[in-house]
């Protein structure tokens, strides 16, 4: 299962399309009829190859991270409206930019490649020193457009995972207050003998 809509190559495509951007000082390509099919391929080859991967790691850590904050941090908090929130603010931000962090150098490299692979069949006219300048400043142009979609991934996945999560805990909160009609606090939390500092 690809995360949020990677598996649609026409849904990909059509979304990226818009924004390729091929620079005006490199006239040879910017003029070339089928270079912004090329990059778009490309730039969607390389977004599938990195996206599963990226995405499983950065939600991982994030997940797991705001998980054991959360609980510590919101032991005595019996809203499970604040910590649900909480939750979801800071999953959103570690999963972003870990992801953005993680992909940025492998993405740009795999487009490079990628494009590289399907340029060698077309006769662009360019020295081999002309054509890797050329690669290099694609792939940068275009970097930013494929972090934003591996972003946007890890983001969406990480706060469907940290509902699933803290599911139990904010379940508790409510509970407590419809029961008992107390306010609800975590007692195992504050009794956790020195696994979190004070």
């Amino acid at each position: 299962q690809q995360p949020n809509g990677a598996g649609d190559g026409v849904s990909l495509m059509a979304a990226l399309a818009p924004f390729v951007t091929i620079s005006p000082s490199l006239p040879q390509l910017a003029h070339t009829p089928q270079m912004r099919r090329l990059l778009l391929a490309a730039l969607e080859r390389a977004i599938r190859e990195i996206i599963q991967p990226v995405v499983e790691r950065s939600v991982t850590i994030a997940s797991i991270t705001t998980r054991e904050l959360v609980c510590k941090d919101f032991a005595l908090e019996p809203s499970e409206q604040e910590m649900r929130h909480a939750a979801q603010q800071m999953v959103r931000s570690l999963a972003s930019s870990l992801a953005l962090v993680t992909c940025r150098e492998p993405l740009r490299v795999s487009v490079a490649s990628h494009l590289r692979a399907l340029l060698a069949s077309q006769s662009l006219g360019l020295s081999s020193e002309q054509l890797e300048a050329a690669l290099g400043s694609l792939a940068a142009d275009n970097l930013e457009l494929g972090c934003v979609l591996i972003e946007k991934a890890a983001t969406d996945r990480a706060l469907r995972e940290i509902e699933e999560a803290l599911a139990p805990q904010l379940e508790a909160r409510r509970l407590s207050l419809e029961r008992t009609g107390q306010p609800y606090f975590d007692a195992a939390a504050l009794q956790a003998g020195g696994r979190y500092p004070a």
